[in-house]
């Protein structure tokens, strides 16, 4: 049987998160990332996995904690366009009752790879949120793909919200994931967007 060593299988989505979690909340000691990333029970893993960035220079770590460097801000501006993330805000969703926390991730024209929302919620609950809402816009319209053509008339208030926070333009996609801890809402809306190709 193969040994695996310390290259143990860990996923690119844990990886952004980390990144996202120290620019986020750093500096952040071991235990309360692990936590963040939710990843109680794996503390070797997150050891492992600040020791990988600590050595690429992507992160630095002092007493209070781990944080990104200029150069691990750099890694995760690139990690995001990867995925064609260009934004991400804490949403007010309270009007469509959701989770206690909700994260939007703003895609840049994946509007076409939206043909129902379904597979993008899916992925954000196994991710560990609540539920997703997805929206498009497209020739003006901000829609949730076969549930409203047109959204701003079913939710004004949210819909303003949306356009005050985010830039949208047409042929883009917001992926807002809710969950009653704001690091599960954000793994879920990372986790909708890897899955958006």
């Amino acid at each position: 049987m193969p040994r695996l060593g310390r290259r143990k299988v860990r996923s690119e989505l844990k990886e952004l998160l980390m990144l996202l979690t120290l620019k986020l909340a750093g500096p952040v000691g071991r235990y309360r990332l692990k936590k963040m990333l939710g990843l109680s029970e794996h503390e070797g893993l997150v050891r492992l996995m600040l020791a990988d960035l600590r050595k690429g220079g992507y992160v630095s770590s002092g007493r209070r904690g781990s944080k990104l460097t200029v150069n691990g801000e750099g890694l995760l501006e690139q990690r995001l366009k990867a995925h064609g993330i260009v934004d991400f805000k804490d949403v007010n969703m309270k009007p469509l009752k959701t989770g206690r926390f909700s994260v939007g991730v703003h895609l840049l024209g994946k509007a076409n790879a939206i043909q129902s929302c379904m597979k993008q919620r899916d992925v954000a609950v196994r991710a560990g949120a609540t539920g997703a809402t997805i929206l498009t816009l497209e020739e003006g319209l901000l829609s949730i793909p076969t549930v409203y053509r047109n959204f701003s008339s079913e939710y004004p208030n949210l819909a303003d919200q949306i356009h005050r926070l985010f830039n949208l333009a047409d042929g883009d996609v917001l992926i807002i994931a809710s969950a009653e801890d704001r690091w599960r809402a954000l793994e879920g809306a990372l986790a909708a967007a890897e899955a958006t190709a």
